[in-house]
């Protein structure tokens, strides 16, 4: 069967949307991640609060530079994060304290969707980790928290969220910031790695030896783990320039823990969840086809043993045709240059010999752009300038009639959309 009867087979289950071809400027860029991320200070006022005073500014400014110089000698002097502004911006919402108390995960997502907003970013090309501070004298809400806002290392910005509460009253704001800020540039808490939460030398534990008592330091103060280390160093936009070396990083006699674990996206009002992939080819071994795209890529190496794994990667159903699909619907228009297509597993099981794209076509019906081999399990194709939501994609199976892909990435120019969680390595 040709690769136009192929698209045409299943052109009933494209959406009809208004999309069009392009091979001009990109235009919108909402996709797009930035090439830096800040941390930027902001004092989030609820209506009926009080403002910030000049005090607050300035003892929350002293925090800030007191973590970044932390940071830095954590790191070894190699880097540290950068800061957008040194004044705190101030950010007055039409809504009450008590709503955003009865808002989930202490409130961050819907503070996150009205910043956002405010500061005219999507969640994608958000280049802050937003450092925030709810105005409110009564008590601690809402408790500290961090996390990025699209999960992993590496795919943007970032939130943290404190109460004026505690800038002023507690006396480990110090050590809480410095553990938040962790959070939002991708690490988890130690015990995601089996380590004690009270007792872990990491900065990213609950050990109470941490805590900092206002602007006098702990004596024994929290560091940066091998598990630590490795993660901010996956993270190029927010601590640029750090390196990880296992062999200096990693001290003598330490068992590092093999996988690296991620946080997950966060659920933000009115801003779309990210990319969502179908497809009619099936899938065997408990697999989900959604894993393909901004989930972890996995390796595909031969070390004498299956090596599948059905929670990050997809296989297909065994196709009577020799060919299986994927649908990949963005949530913003996405002109692409280039997909670079991971198959196969465990070096030598189901990889995909050719692929074709279809990109939107006239009247919202999907057109083919490109065709190509494919040379390794890892390749890519390029694909001429299209800007669209709705792209299809082919792959040609071996005669097994099955394609396992571990991963899809997506291009535009020189930038990388909606990423993995964990960037990519060979």
């Amino acid at each position: 069967m040709s690769g136009l009867a192929l698209l045409h087979r299943f052109s009933k289950a494209w959406p009809l949307l208004a999309i069009c071809l392009t091979t001009g400027i990109v235009e919108g860029q909402e996709a797009i991640p930035p090439r830096e991320v800040q941390v930027l200070p902001v004092f989030f006022v609820p209506n009926g609060e009080p403002a910030p005073t000049d005090n607050q500014s300035k003892r929350l400014v002293q925090h800030l530079n007191w973590s970044q110089t932390r940071y830095r000698e954590l790191l070894k002097n190699q880097t540290t994060f950068a800061i957008a502004d040194e004044k705190p911006r101030i950010h007055r919402s039409s809504r009450g304290l008590a709503f955003y108390r009865d808002q989930p995960e202490s409130s961050a997502p819907q503070v996150v969707s009205e910043l956002l907003t405010d500061l005219k970013f999507t969640r994608y090309n958000c280049p802050y980790i937003l450092l925030v501070v709810v105005m409110n004298p009564k008590d601690d809400f809402p408790n500290g928290g961090g996390r990025p806002l699209n999960g992993g290392f590496n795919t943007g910005g970032g939130i943290i969220v404190l109460s004026s509460f505690a800038l002023d009253r507690s006396p480990n704001f110090q050590s809480t910031l410095q553990h938040e800020l962790g959070h939002s540039f991708g690490l988890p808490h130690v015990n995601a790695y089996g380590y004690d939460m009270k007792a872990n030398d990491s900065l990213m534990s609950y050990n109470p030896r941490h805590h900092t008592n206002q602007f006098t330091p702990s004596r024994t103060p929290g560091r940066f783990i091998p598990e630590d280390l490795r993660g901010l160093a996956l993270n190029t936009r927010a601590i640029p320039k750090l390196r990880w070396d296992p062999v200096k990083d990693i001290p003598r006699g330490y068992k590092i823990a093999e996988r690296v674990v991620t946080l997950g996206p966060m659920k933000i009002p009115e801003h779309p969840d990210g990319v969502k992939v179908t497809t009619p080819s099936g899938a065997d071994f408990s697999s989900k086809v959604a894993n393909i795209v901004q989930g972890r890529i996995g390796q595909n190496k031969k070390v004498g043993r299956v090596t599948f794994d059905q929670s990050t990667m997809w296989q297909s159903a065994k196709s009577g045709t020799g060919w299986v699909s994927v649908d990949v619907e963005f949530p913003y228009e996405v002109e692409l240059t280039r997909i670079a297509i991971h198959s196969q597993h465990s070096g030598e099981y189901h990889i995909a010999r050719s692929v074709r794209v279809a990109g939107p076509g006239t009247g919202g019906q999907p057109q083919l752009i490109a065709e190509a081999d494919l040379k390794s399990a890892d390749d890519s194709v390029m694909v001429p300038k299209t800007k669209g939501r709705m792209w299809r994609l082919e792959f040609r199976a071996t005669e097994s009639g099955v394609v396992v892909l571990r991963g899809l990435q997506f291009f535009s120019g020189d930038d990388e959309v909606f990423p993995p969680l964990v960037p990519y390595e060979p």
